[in-house]
């Protein structure tokens, strides 16, 4: 029986997937693929986790849920390890199931601090699926196009053009940033433009927001994306990896924002916050990138794919552009990535299509094996050569 199954936004036909083990998917006819997407980005250290599983089975014989009125231990051993990650020992945590609900969370906290103040954001970010962040009402969010301005050189917005000194920042109390998703396309703005951007909204006593959703838990081949610039989060909003698949996300909040909001009244409460079964496998998830050392195996594999792909770059023009960070790959063409992608999944290789555009997105897990990477590359280029 053949399904529909929505893949990164473009549907795909293909028969029910039953089984998977790391980056390897299979149907029920026992076809195996290549999972280059890791889910919806978010098995990070692979499909079908071992020690992953073994955690959860471990949970689930004590307890799975306790609403937000009782306290279990593993909410502070799971948060103690994230605000060490995330480099803020004495911020808090709040845990919740999916990457729209920290960011929401991070918004709501923000604005009870900053409740008059718009909220800066730029135009090709992706925050969440409801809520604030996704309407983005203009009379209280500022949004800056930085692909478009004045500046000079190749990575857009330097803050040092006619366009960003427009920007209100007198009425901004909040930075929420996506430190190089950019809704899919891979695109990383530059140092400076941050740099600039968080001087301002700090030196006004604003709120800067780290959405890592997707660049968070060791994608970019750092614990989290905004650690490529030298700056430093007030809140870091994450999900996707930090569950491996399972629905797990948290908002991580410094002590300056917590000392804040203790002098404010400030209530939120929802069914599954906090739960020990979503903290149980966070920890766990930290515990595999940490022993398995895969934020520095990130960063090999991801260097090994650039050089790669830029290699095929050069001998084939249908190669616009490679972007990436990590295992957070771009590939851009000039025209006929559809059929790239189609002959990719005939072949056995999931990756992402952005839909109206022609970017294919590459997300491996960080367990991926170089030479299922090579494999993969090995069978674009055969398709691409036919592409002249």
């Amino acid at each position: 029986m053949k399904n529909i199954v929505w893949s990164c936004g473009h549907i795909l036909k293909f028969t029910d997937i039953v089984k998977a083990d790391n980056c390897y998917l299979y149907n029920v006819n026992g076809k195996r693929f290549v999972d280059l997407e890791s889910g919806v980005w978010c098995t990070n250290i692979g499909h079908n986790n071992k020690k992953v599983n073994k955690a959860i089975s471990n949970q689930l014989k004590k307890i799975t849920h306790t609403g937000f009125c009782y306290a279990n231990p593993q909410i502070g051993i799971t948060a103690k390890k994230l605000l060490a990650i995330t480099d803020m020992p004495e911020g808090k945590c709040e845990f919740f199931c999916s990457g729209s609900e920290a960011v929401e969370f991070g918004l709501r906290v923000s604005r009870t601090i900053n409740e008059s103040k718009m909220v800066l954001a730029f135009s090709d970010s992706y925050f969440g699926a409801y809520g604030d962040a996704y309407a983005r009402n203009s009379d209280k969010w500022y949004i800056y196009n930085r692909l478009e301005c004045s500046c000079k050189g190749g990575e857009g917005c330097k803050g040092d053009c006619e366009s960003f000194q427009k920007i209100p920042f007198s009425k901004i109390g909040v930075f929420l940033f996506e430190p190089g998703s950019s809704s899919g396309h891979v695109r990383f703005p530059s140092k400076s433009l941050i740099e600039k951007i968080v001087s301002k909204i700090k030196s006004n006593k604003g709120i800067f927001i780290a959405n890592e959703v997707t660049t968070g838990i060791g994608r970019t081949g750092k614990w989290f994306g905004y650690q490529h610039y030298p700056v430093q989060p007030d809140i870091v909003a994450m999900g996707k990896g930090l569950g491996n698949g399972y629905p797990v996300s948290a908002a991580v909040l410094s002590e300056n924002i917590t000392n804040l909001l203790s002098k404010i009244k400030f209530v939120y409460a929802q069914s599954h916050q906090n739960d020990p079964l979503g903290a149980t496998v966070a920890e766990q998830v930290i515990d595999v990138i940490t022993g398995e050392k895969l934020l520095s195996k990130c960063n090999r594999k991801g260097d090994f794919m650039r050089v790669s792909l830029n290699r095929m770059k050069r001998s084939y023009p249908i190669i616009k552009d490679v972007r990436g960070r990590g295992l957070m790959i771009a590939l851009e063409f000039t025209s006929r990535s559809e059929e790239v992608y189609e002959e990719l999944l005939e072949s056995g290789f999931i990756v992402c299509k952005r839909p109206g555009t022609e970017v294919l997105r590459i997300d491996p897990a960080l367990t991926i094996s170089r030479s299922t990477l090579k494999q993969f590359l090995n069978t674009l280029e055969s398709i691409i050569a036919n592409k002249r």
